[in-house]
């Protein structure tokens, strides 16, 4: 090529000429209607409406449908989710294009789990629009970019483990899409939206922009930002750093384009909890939970004082930088196991561990047994073994017995404890015949989070959760039940042979607890109190009673 020769006169011209072509274009592609020129219209349901009638005159948007309200959404961080075919994906990757025209300099990032992903769901959608060529846009196969002329940027990347997050921390970024968050681990998220979102060359922190459908490692986590504080979308709410957080639910009903054969696919969906996740967009099921048959109103009760008699367990999960969980519980006399308290932290040394669980007892409060993860014995070096500095601090442990398979076989315990057995002295009060074998108390949150949330393994055992997901007091949890015997398997062996003796006109021998209550003097023998019983002795004096009146 030949070397131009020009005078520094004519090269600042030109340079000039360059940059006022490139704020011209600048303000242009600003100014210009995205969507149309992408071909790309969010959905209005009275406008479509109005087209299926041939009506002359189409009404304007009506600014209500979820597609609408997501891309004139102006909060911090907004979640558009709920069933299969709300049309989540085009919104994303439309509003995405959309940015970088009317933001010159921005850098926008879309992520989903894997590459695979992007390859399923994104990229078709991007093609869709030529990437947007009419805005300009071209893509960089190699980096995985979409690059233009305004010097803006989309970045397409993956984050499947907190290490792809860390690989993030050399950029910054404007607006961060994510796709199907609930598949992406608890906490991965967090990396981007507190360290690397953040202004640059004049350009405006925009926000987090999610979609997703119910279910994944990631569904509690979500569900407890986006879809409990907001009431399911009717208010926009603050977090603890000043971000306006809205949830905007979509429904498969929201889009018109479905045909019938679709919602006949989603209500064929055998699995309940998956058909209304998908189908009706469920926050309370998702597909793949671990314990769906988990209820508020039969496994919660609200907290009284347990009876001395009851022996009382206390579980520990260990950890530093994830969370310590510690869960205690006690046995009554038919072999109903109720949990009563829990600690959840980060951050706490074992020393200061063992001293706040002996903190959060009761003075005079007996534990029968305290179990913990087998690997607080293991030796690190010089260290000392955790449980030692636990045991020298008053907290001795035993260890919990993990075994080959034994994550497996806790969760069947688990199972077992959630299913029915005769109903207990609170619940025959209402009127129950059965309850179940475990009751957790109503000032648990961090458990019962824990408890409706968690999914099955996606790899490996699927009879196993996933250990991506939060599951620490579940560990806890598991570590108690396989530890205090077949209460639970008893009854229901013993409600069994009852079933089958009543049939054969013989009789089968009483529970424990009921023969040790036989040996009692009758109630119209014990004096009347010259005092208001305590809680504990109400609940001992009508388990007496029933008992009794079963029995006679």
């Amino acid at each position: 090529m030949p070397l131009v020769l020009a005078s520094p006169d004519r090269l600042r011209r030109l340079a000039e000429l360059r940059e006022r072509k490139r704020l011209a274009d600048e303000e242009r592609l600003r100014n210009v209607d995205a969507f149309k020129l992408l071909g790309y219209e969010p959905i209005c349901l009275p406008r479509e409406a109005a087209r299926k009638r041939d009506d002359e005159v189409i009404p304007e948007p009506c600014g209500q449908c979820p597609q609408e309200l997501f891309h004139a959404a102006t909060e911090d961080d907004v979640l558009y989710g709920g069933s299969a075919g709300g049309g989540k994906t085009a919104a994303i990757v439309a509003e995405a294009l959309r940015a970088c025209a009317k933001y010159p300099g921005i850098r926008v990032l879309i992520l989903r789990r894997s590459y695979d992903e992007l390859a399923e769901s994104i990229y078709p959608e991007f093609q869709r629009f030529g990437w947007g060529e009419a805005l300009g846009g071209r893509l960089n196969k190699t980096e995985k970019e979409v690059t233009f002329p305004n010097g803006s940027l989309i970045r397409l990347r993956y984050m499947e483990t907190l290490d792809d997050a860390s690989r993030r921390q050399g950029g910054a970024y404007q607006l961060v899409f994510v796709d199907e968050r609930t598949l992406l681990a608890p906490g991965i998220v967090d990396v981007i939206a507190l360290e690397r979102l953040r202004s640059a060359h004049g350009v405006p922190v925009i926000g987090i922009r999610s979609t997703s459908n119910p279910g994944g490692p990631g569904h509690g986590e979500v569900r407890a930002r986006y879809i409990d504080p907001t009431d399911h979308g009717r208010k926009v709410v603050t977090d603890d750093y000043g971000l306006t957080v809205r949830f905007i639910p979509a429904k498969a009903t929201d889009n018109p384009h479905l045909d019938e054969a679709y919602f006949r696919r989603l209500d064929a969906i055998p699995d309940p909890a998956r058909r209304a996740a998908m189908r009706d967009g469920d926050w309370g099921q998702f597909a793949g939970q671990m314990f769906p048959e988990l209820r508020w109103d039969r496994h919660s009760v609200d907290p009284f004082t347990l009876p001395d008699s009851w022996r009382r367990y206390c579980s520990v999960d260990w950890g530093y930088t994830a969370p310590w969980a510690v869960l205690w519980g006690a046995v009554d006399e038919d072999g109903r196991c109720w949990a009563y308290r829990e600690i959840y932290e980060t951050q706490v040394g074992e020393a200061e561990q063992a001293k706040r669980i002996l903190a959060a007892e009761a003075e005079g409060e007996h534990i029968a047994g305290r179990l913990a993860d087998d690997a607080m014995w293991a030796t690190r070096g010089d260290a000392k073994p955790i449980s030692q500095v636990y045991s020298e601090n008053g907290v001795h442990l035993s260890p919990a017995g993990k075994g080959p398979g034994s994550r497996v076989s806790g969760w069947q315990r688990v199972h077992t404890y959630l299913s029915e057995g005769p109903a207990c002295l609170i619940h025959r009060a209402m009127g129950w015949e059965t309850c179940p074998m475990i009751h957790f108390f109503r000032t648990l949150p961090k458990t019962w989070w824990e408890l409706s949330n968690l999914p099955h393994a996606k790899r490996g055992d699927p009879e196993d959760a996933d250990s991506s997901a939060p599951d620490h007091l579940m560990d806890a949890l598991r570590y108690w039940l396989l530890n205090v015997g077949g209460g639970a398997e008893a009854w229901i062996n013993w409600a069994r042979k009852k079933a089958l003796a009543a049939a054969e006109g013989t009789e089968v021998p009483a529970p424990p607890a009921r023969r040790a209550l036989e040996a009692e003097p009758a109630a119209e023998s014990d004096p009347e109190p010259e005092v208001p019983l305590s809680p504990a002795e109400q609940l001992r004096q009508a388990r007496n009673a029933a008992y009794r009146a079963q029995n006679r």
